[in-house]
Parts: C-alpha cells; structure tokens; sequence
C-alpha cells in the first residue's frame, strides 16, 4: 500500500510505501532539503496520475508541488531518522533569538499584582439575637428537671419498692401532684410454693404459700380460683382479691404468706380437681 507524505519543511510531495514507513518507525528525511520529520499524519491527498508507482518496495518518488511531475527515487536509508542534535534556537537569525530569549525570561519572572479588596462591613443579622449562655443554661436545666419529673411520675412505684428509705420523700413529692403511691407490682417475683383445696363437712378448705422470690417489695396480688372437670374444662371460676382473704398489703423480700381460706361449693357441682392462680387486677 502506498501513501502520499509531504515534508513540513520544504513541502516536497512523497510516494512511500507503507512498509518502508514501518520499518522506520514512521521517521523519514526529506531528499531535497534533508529535514528529518516524523511522517505519521503527513498524507496529503493528490491525484493518482501524478504520482508513479515506484518498482523497487526500498524506495520513493519525490514530487515538486509546483510542478505535480515525480522526481528521482530516494533510497530507504534517506528517510530513516537520524538523531538531530542540532540547537533549534541557533537556526534562527541571532537577533530574533536574542528577541525570543528576553521575552522567554521575561515571562518566566512575571508576577501579576492581584488587586487587593477593602474589608466591607458586616451585614445586619436579621435573624435575631443569639442567645446568651445562660439562656442556655436556663433552658437545659428546665428540661433536666422535666425530665426527671417524668422519671419520677411513672417510675414512682418501682424507685418506692427499690429504696424504701425514700418513701415518705416520694409520697410527699406526690401530694401537689394528687398522685398516689402504691407498692411494685411484679408476679414474676411471686412463686406459689404449695396448695391444697380438701372438703371439710359441707365446705372446702383452700390453703397457699406464696414467697416474694425478687429483692424487691412487692404488692400483695389477687387469686383466681377455678374448678375443672375430669376433662380439663372449667366448671366454675371465683376471683379473690387480697381483702377477702385478709392479705398483707405488701410482701418483703423473701417473705413467705401462708394463708386458707373456706370455700363453699355449690353440691350440684361435679368436678375432678382445681387450679388456683395469682394475678394483679
């Protein structure tokens, strides 16, 4: 494959072939003014009547732009690269680059002088006034003590129960606020240690042992009494709260309530056994 290369020096017109160009890695120097240049991106289109096909792959047709005629092949080894060692600057006449130079050096050591700006006045806030470090205080030990106020009011019952040295202080924070202090309720610190439910003459007898396993006083809770057929199913249910079976108000920390109570059974009633649970109404 041929292409059409021009020098950039003397825009003397080539013929190459490409496998010449390969072979010189795209490096070529002109036969008529001896400029080395780099051929890559130099084809330039002309008519193919002008240009004669060279016989020989080592060598090409130079072609005067003026005249459009080929002119005598040049041999390979003239549009290899050889290194050019020459000063680029001492090709020019000496007082342009004398000229060059000083204005080389004179770009170089040029600093613009960036102009300088006044400090303007603030703009207005038209926000409002920021507020003062006290306000700040002010205002976060309010919600502090809103807060606190809100721990106390639904922890009331369960700080009584964890402390109770601090119970009169509690009840007395709780008379402006008509509040009421009640003992800790918590039916998993409640164990039902043993019952019995055995007919006595026309009645039955109910007997428990109720501990209060938690660190913790407790209120005492109500119980659920129900009767079951042989089936599981119940027959009847009575609730007893914690005044009709004359229970304590509160249990302490591990203690125990032993109590009985006398049941009167309906004698209609057929049942197999019973089943008795503490609960908070």
């Amino acid at each position: 494959m041929t292409r059409i290369i021009r020098c950039p020096s003397c825009a003397t017109v080539y013929s190459v072939d490409t496998a010449q160009i390969q072979a010189a890695h795209g490096w070529l120097r002109c036969g008529k003014c001896q400029e080395v240049f780099n051929g890559t991106g130099l084809d330039v289109p002309v008519s193919p009547v002008l240009l004669a096909p060279a016989s020989d792959s080592l060598a090409a047709h130079a072609i005067d732009p003026a005249l459009a005629q080929p002119v005598n092949r040049v041999a390979l080894d003239d549009f290899l690269l050889r290194e050019d060692r020459s000063d680029p600057v001492s090709k020019l006449d000496p007082d342009v680059s004398a000229d060059l130079l000083a204005f080389s050096e004179a770009l170089a050591t040029f600093k613009p002088q960036l102009p300088t700006h006044e400090p303007t006045a603030p703009l207005p806030d038209k926000t409002g006034p920021v507020p003062t470090p006290l306000f700040q205080y002010v205002t976060a030990a309010a919600l502090a003590l809103l807060l606190l106020g809100q721990i106390f009011f639904f922890q009331r019952h369960a700080m009584a129960a964890l402390w109770p040295n601090s119970r009169p202080v509690l009840e007395s924070l709780c008379l402006p606020l008509d509040c009421q202090l009640k003992p800790w309720m918590n039916l998993k610190a409640l164990e039902m240690e043993g019952t019995s439910f055995a007919q006595s003459g026309q009645s039955f007898v109910l007997n428990w042992s109720l501990r209060n396993t938690g660190p913790m006083t407790v209120t005492t809770p109500s119980f659920e009494l129900t009767l079951l057929d042989e089936f599981n199913n119940p027959v009847v249910r009575r609730i007893f709260l914690p005044d009709e079976v004359q229970a304590p108000a509160t249990l302490l920390p591990g203690q125990v309530w032993k109590g009985s109570l006398t049941v009167r059974v309906d004698p209609s009633l057929v049942f197999s056994h019973y089943r008795l649970l503490n609960f908070y109404p």
